[in-house]
């Protein structure tokens, strides 16, 4: 089940789009920022979800990588006995 696209050979297309949607996912919330205000402060802006942000990244690009150099198990057809 590859799909050849202008000569990229996609081994995997279910692997890549779900990598693809976890590195757009990982970059919005790294990048999301909060501001609080802190009497006495002012205000401060946080971003509080770059961690989990940066995990989602390296997560997606590991899919990514898989869809396109791992190759899904294909089954044998079964032969009937007549």
């Amino acid at each position: 089940m590859t799909m050849e696209t202008k000569g990229i050979d996609i081994k995997n297309k279910g692997l890549l789009i779900f990598g693809i949607i976890l590195l757009l996912i990982g970059l919005g919330a790294s990048f999301y920022k909060e501001t609080h205000y802190i009497s006495r402060v002012g205000y401060q802006t946080t971003t509080p979800y770059q961690n989990i942000g940066i995990v989602l990244v390296l997560a997606g690009v590991v899919f990514s990588a898989l869809g396109f150099f791992y190759s899904p198990r294909r089954q044998e057809p079964t032969k009937q006995s007549t």
